[in-house]
C-alpha cells in the first residue's frame, strides 16, 4: 500500500479486527456509536467503512463516500448496503456469512428444543412452585421431517446439527444446487410443503424474499407444523403468521427475528401484533441473538480482517 487506508469502524467489532488491520499499516478509527449525520459529513476521509445493522450504505451514503474502495457488513445480511450502487463505484461489499453460523444453527436448535419439550413453560412454573408433569409432555425431535428453506451458511450449518437427531432432512435453496449428502435430502417446495412437520427459514432478505411467508405460503403445507425464523422479520408476513397460530396450522414458532426490531418505534398496529405474539405461550421470541455469541464476534472479526487484507493486497 502506498499511503496508510483510513478506516471508519461505525459499531460494535472485537479488537483482534483493529490489530490486524493496523498490524498492515492501516490506520483504525473505532467510533461504534457514531450517528449517521456524522459519518455523512467524514466518510469522504475514509477507504473503507464497516457497518452493521445501525447505519446504511445506502446511495447518499456511498456517492459521500468519494475515496471508498470497500463496505464491510460486521455480520451476514448484506441488505444494508446498497451493493448494486456500490458495484458502479467500484466499491467492494464484505460481510462474514462464515463467522456466526454455527452460533446461528445452534441457537436454532435450542430453541426448537425448548419448544417442543415446554421447558420454557415449565421452568416458569417450578419457579412459581407448580409440578405439572403431564401437563408438560414433551414431542421428540427424532422421526420427524425439516424443512430448511435456504441452504448457505446458516441452513447447512443448522442441518449439520441436526443430523445426529435421527430427523429427516429436506433441503431447498433456489439459487443452489447439488448440495445433498448422507443427511440432507436436496429438495423443492413442493416437497416441503407436502411432508415437513417443522420447518426453519434462512434466506436472506431481498424483494423476492419480503413476505415470503405468507398466508398461501403457510396453507401450502400438506400438515400442521413448526415454523422457526432465524433469518429476516420481514421475510415473514406479521398478521399472517398469528392468524395461522391462532388457528393452529402452525403448531408453534421460535422467532429470533421481527419485522419491526426497534420496539419503541412500533405502530399501534405493530404493537398489538407484538402483544399477541408475548401472549402465546407456543412462541418463543429472542431479540437477534442467534448470531450473537462470544465466539462469533471473534470469528467475524478475523473474517473480516483476512478478507480485507486479501483486498488491499491486489491494489
Amino acid at each position: 500500500m502506498k499511503k496508510p487506508i483510513k478506516i471508519l469502524v461505525t459499531d460494535s467489532i472485537h479488537e483482534i479486527f483493529i490489530e490486524q488491520m493496523q498490524s498492515i499499516g492501516c490506520e483504525v478509527h473505532y467510533q461504534n456509536t457514531i450517528e449517521r449525520e456524522q459519518v455523512l459529513k467524514v466518510i469522504t476521509n475514509y477507504e473503507v467503512l464497516l457497518i452493521n445493522s445501525r447505519i446504511k450504505a445506502d446511495k447518499e451514503l456511498i456517492d459521500k463516500g468519494t475515496n471508498l474502495i470497500a463496505i464491510a457488513r460486521i455480520g451476514s445480511g448484506l441488505e444494508v448496503i446498497d451493493t448494486e450502487y456500490a458495484a458502479t463505484k467500484n466499491i467492494a461489499c464484505i460481510n462474514a456469512p462464515e463467522g456466526n453460523k454455527d452460533a446461528v444453527a445452534e441457537h436454532a436448535l435450542g430453541m426448537l428444543l425448548c419448544l417442543l419439550n415446554n421447558i420454557h413453560i415449565a421452568n416458569a412454573e417450578v419457579k412459581a412452585g407448580q409440578w405439572l408433569r403431564e401437563k408438560n409432555r414433551g414431542t421428540e425431535l427424532g422421526g420427524k421431517t425439516i424443512g430448511i428453506i435456504g441452504f448457505g451458511n446458516n441452513g447447512s450449518a443448522f442441518a449439520e446439527k441436526l443430523k445426529g437427531f435421527g430427523v429427516t432432512i429436506l433441503a431447498y435453496d433456489k439459487y443452489k444446487k447439488g448440495f445433498g449428502n448422507e443427511y440432507v435430502t436436496e429438495s423443492n417446495l413442493e416437497e416441503i410443503f407436502k411432508r415437513a412437520e417443522i420447518v426453519s427459514l434462512h434466506t436472506p432478505l431481498t424483494e423476492e424474499t419480503y413476505h415470503l411467508v405468507n398466508n398461501n405460503f403457510i396453507l401450502a403445507f400438506y400438515k400442521h407444523f413448526y415454523f422457526l425464523n432465524m433469518a429476516r422479520g420481514k421475510n415473514v408476513n406479521t398478521p399472517d403468521l398469528i392468524n395461522a397460530l391462532q388457528t393452529g396450522k402452525i403448531l408453534g414458532a421460535c422467532l429470533d427475528v421481527l419485522e419491526n426490531e426497534k420496539l419503541d418505534t412500533l405502530t399501534i398496529q405493530e404493537k398489538q401484533y407484538f402483544q399477541q405474539l408475548t401472549n402465546m405461550n407456543n412462541v418463543l421470541l429472542t431479540p437477534h441473538i442467534a448470531g450473537w455469541t462470544y465466539e462469533s464476534k471473534i470469528k467475524i472479526a478475523n473474517l473480516l480482517a483476512t478478507k480485507l487484507q486479501h483486498l488491499l493486497s491486489e491494489l
